[in-house]
């Protein structure tokens, strides 16, 4: 054989020797054997205890909205029940709001079912109601049953909170995953109930009725806020703050409609309640669902055995569950539960603070990517971390808006020539003044994230309205905001 062939050779063995003992030694490094034993749950991350009696929460009513039964409250007790035994679909005998094409034609020729389900966080819903009101009439007619419900549960002084899924010890089935049923709880009714507020009182508003809408109006901001207070997970958190802003919309845009109504929509729009600007509630519940994904991620489906995605399987789907030779989950649920920590140290500044929580993310350096040791618990972190920043800023998108509608009630007292002046004399963060405006007629508000692919939305000044005292540095308008 020639030199250069052996020579070659000798390089080619080398260097395959090398990458056979880097791949040895990454294993090593690698493997559940030299996982990280199992902590304790951090303190700071338990999350608390239910606060709220069982029949006092009015969340269970609003599951059991659509069920059959006399009594909402106990039809949803019996829902999360079975939601609890791992029984995930939805009852088939459940009744069902106004869907888009539902109704008789519109003024444009639409079912009316349409306007029913207008964008009200960005668009003048309760005009378009109005115009739409002989229909609408009928389609509440034909969904009376329901829609009395809800206005039963309705309530000033109603209280929610969220219930959070019993973790089972062992998984036998996806239905005795935690994420699954964390995922199963119904959302849908308390949106659909204020939807049907909201349009009762457009509607009253319509005929003339002042009393009914004002009473029908006050029953959504009880709601609203029972769930802004209320929710504990990620997505009830983003429900609750997609509900506000529908609410504090039609408020202002029906305050626009209804000048004379202006003083008495404003105090339906107090600011945020401590309780609504924590993100601690939804870190904790998150930093849960994380180490339950992590630990049922180690389950197999037993007709397949293939890794399944928990929560896109049947409920009935077996499971068994064990450690894969490369997985580290006590590893990575360590690594998670450090990040959240982190965001706990901000949580308490409120919304504006978490503003500057940037999640580590192993991918932004490529070598911080390939980490030696727990490489793939690196990479899963890394790549699912960043995106926690969006929740974060609309937490604080919800601050301003909340800031933007009531500044909008309050100008209508104020005289138009002295509106800008009046507005840059309100006691706010500086962090929400550079991002709020006057526009015309209207209260522009330039967000963190968008909303419906929006990102400045706009509240109505009510007009007809002016206040005797008109100097720049009144007070007259929203108190100065929590932050």
């Amino acid at each position: 054989m020639k030199r250069w062939a052996r020579v070659s050779l000798k390089v080619l063995g080398g260097l395959l020797l090398g990458v056979v003992t880097l791949a040895a030694a990454w294993a090593a490094f690698n493997n559940r054997y030299t996982d990280d034993a199992p902590r304790p749950v951090p303190d700071a991350l338990r999350v608390p205890p239910s606060s709220v009696p069982t029949d006092r929460n009015a969340m269970f009513a609003l599951i059991g909205l659509s069920l059959p039964g006399d009594d909402a409250h106990a039809q949803g007790l019996k829902r999360w029940a079975a939601i609890e035994a791992g029984q995930l679909e939805q009852p088939a005998d459940a009744q069902r709001w106004p869907s888009p094409d539902e109704g008789p034609a519109g003024v444009d020729g639409q079912p009316v079912g349409k306007a029913w389900h207008c964008d009200t966080q960005t668009q003048a819903c309760a005009a378009s109601w109005t115009r739409e009101a002989a229909g609408l009439r009928v389609l509440t007619d034909a969904h009376a049953e329901i829609g009395h419900r809800c206005e039963a549960l309705a309530r000033p002084g109603m209280a929610i909170e969220e219930p959070l899924p019993t973790r089972h010890a062992d998984l036998r089935t996806v239905g005795d995953g935690y994420t699954s049923r964390a995922m199963a709880l119904p959302m849908a009714p308390a949106v659909s109930c204020l939807r049907w507020l909201q349009l009762r009182a457009v509607l009253a508003a319509a005929s003339g009725d002042r009393a009914a809408m004002l009473a029908r109006l006050r029953q959504a901001s009880a709601l609203t806020g029972a769930m802004l207070d209320g929710t504990r997970t990620l997505i009830g958190v983003q429900v609750a703050g997609a509900m506000a802003r529908s609410h504090w919309r039609v408020l202002t845009d029906l305050a626009a409609l209804e000048p004379a109504s202006a003083p008495a929509l404003r105090a339906m729009l107090p600011p945020l309640s401590l309780r609504a600007l924590d993100a601690s509630a939804w870190i904790r519940t998150e930093a849960q669902f994380g180490r339950e994904s992590i630990r049922e991620m180690a389950c197999i489906d037993g007709a397949v055995a293939d890794p399944v995605v928990i929560a896109f399987k049947p409920p009935a789907t077996p499971m068994r569950c064990g450690t894969a030779l490369w997985s580290m989950p006590n590893a990575t649920s360590h690594l998670m539960d450090e990040q959240w920590l982190r965001a706990l140290q901000l949580a308490p500044g409120g919304p504006l603070e978490m503003l500057d929580w940037y999640p580590d993310s192993t991918t932004e350096d490529f070598w911080d990517a390939l980490a030696w040791r727990n490489s793939v618990g690196r990479l899963l972190v890394g790549i699912s971390a960043p995106n926690y920043q969006v929740y974060a800023r609309k937490q604080a998108s919800l601050l301003l808006l909340n800031e933007a509608a009531r500044l909008a009630l309050a100008a209508g007292e104020i005289a138009p020539a002295r509106r800008a002046e009046w507005l840059a004399a309100q006691p706010m963060d500086a962090r929400l003044r550079e991002r709020l405006s006057l526009d015309g007629d209207r209260i522009a508000a330039r967000l963190w994230e968008p909303v419906s692919r929006q990102s400045t939305l706009h509240y109505r000044i009510p007009p007809g309205v002016t206040s005797a005292d008109t100097s720049p540095g009144s007070r007259t308008g929203p108190a100065p905001t929590r932050s």
